[in-house]
This record gives structure tokens, C-alpha cells and sequence, in this order.
């Protein structure tokens, strides 16, 4: 069992993150058109905080990870509130074939980190896009370890990003536009005593 299946059950009982999940869907919505039209997928979904948040906006949205406790959590929201446009798929670009599925919409908030094999995600994504669909890449500028500390090494691959190579390496990929945006600052306490400042981006790009 994963670290992340072992904290699905509680993970929603944290405030800040449910929070930050708000602000990074209307982030992301700030960003890309609106419309009735859109299948988004939401890659790392975890118990679906982002997901459902922009299901108001969209036509439909697929929550995708690759912890069966997260997807456990969110396909009983989904039937508690009996919704008819969200559905659950377990997949790891990392490891997985790209499923024959297509969006106008990918997007993945604070899991871009937790993957080893970014250039396999990047690819997988934009292989995912319809022609003319938008990934929208959440995650943290590069930082120096603080924001998990040591307990999550196994689950952590990478501290951040740095926006530049993120945006070029989606151009390696075959996307276009790249861009950025930040979506939040803030400071928390950090092992070791003390607080340290964070912050985190939105980038985007299309695919031609």
C-alpha cells in the first residue's frame, strides 16, 4: 500500500489543502475558456478536490491516479452526489499505455512533484489532448526539500520546478504557448524550527 493510500481516508480533513485546491481551480479557470463543451482530465486527482471544483464550469471530468485509495474516496463522493459527468480511471503515465480516451483539458495540481518520470507524464499529456486542448501544470517553483521535509522522501521525486526548463520541456514535447502565472505565496513551519516561503505556479501550453 502506498503512502497515498494510507492517507486517503483523512486526506480531506485538511483545511489549507482543500483551500489551496479551490485556488487552484479558479486559477486554472482564469486561464483557459469556459465552456460546457470541455472533458478535462484530472491527472493525480487524488480524492478529486480540483476536479470536482471545475466540474461547474465543464461538460465532463475524469479524475485519474494511480492510488486506488484516493480513487476509492472519490468514486463515493461521486455516488453520494450521484453525478452523472464524473468517472474515476486508474492510470500511471509512468508505466501505463495511454488509454484511447481524448480531452480538451489536462490538468494536474501539486503531482507533477511526485512523479519520477516527468518527460513520460509531458508526453502522455499531450498525447491525451484533443488538437488545440490546454495542460495546466500546478506544482511548486524549485525549492530546497522544507516543503515535505523528510518524511515523504519515498513519494517526493522532485523539490519543485523551475518554470523555464518546465515550459521548455513542454516544448520538447510537442506543445506550444507555453506560459506562466503564480498562483499563491505563503509561508509555513518547517522542520527544524521556523517558517520558510513557498510558492506555487500555474504553467500552461496547447497542443497544435
Amino acid at each position: 500500500m502506498s503512502h497515498f493510500d494510507d492517507a486517503a481516508a483523512a486526506w480531506d480533513d485538511n483545511p489549507n489543502r482543500v483551500a489551496l485546491m479551490r485556488t487552484v481551480g479558479q486559477a486554472v479557470m482564469e486561464h483557459v475558456r469556459r465552456g460546457a463543451e470541455l472533458d478535462v482530465l484530472d491527472y493525480g486527482c487524488g480524492t478529486g478536490l480540483l476536479g470536482l471544483y471545475l466540474l461547474e464550469h465543464v461538460r465532463s471530468v475524469t479524475g485519474a491516479d494511480n492510488s486506488p485509495g484516493m480513487l476509492e474516496v472519490l468514486d463515493r463522493k461521486i455516488a453520494d452526489s450521484r453525478l452523472a459527468n464524473v468517472r474515476t480511471l486508474r492510470l500511471d503515465l509512468e508505466r501505463d499505455a495511454v488509454p484511447d480516451e481524448r480531452y480538451d483539458l489536462i490538468t494536474t495540481g501539486m503531482a507533477l512533484h511526485h512523479m519520477a518520470d516527468v518527460d513520460a507524464a509531458l508526453r502522455g499529456f499531450h498525447e491525451l489532448l484533443r488538437p488545440g486542448g490546454r495542460v495546466c501544470i500546478v506544482d511548486l517553483d524549485s525549492e530546497d526539500g522544507r516543503f515535505h521535509g523528510r518524511h515523504a522522501a519515498t513519494s517526493v521525486h522532485h523539490h519543485g520546478f523551475d518554470r523555464g526548463q518546465l515550459k521548455a520541456h513542454l516544448e520538447r514535447v510537442g506543445f506550444v504557448e507555453p506560459a506562466d502565472a503564480t498562483v499563491v505565496t505563503f509561508t509555513r513551519p518547517v522542520e527544524g524550527g521556523g517558517e520558510a516561503e513557498f510558492s506555487i505556479f500555474l504553467v500552461t501550453a496547447r497542443r497544435p
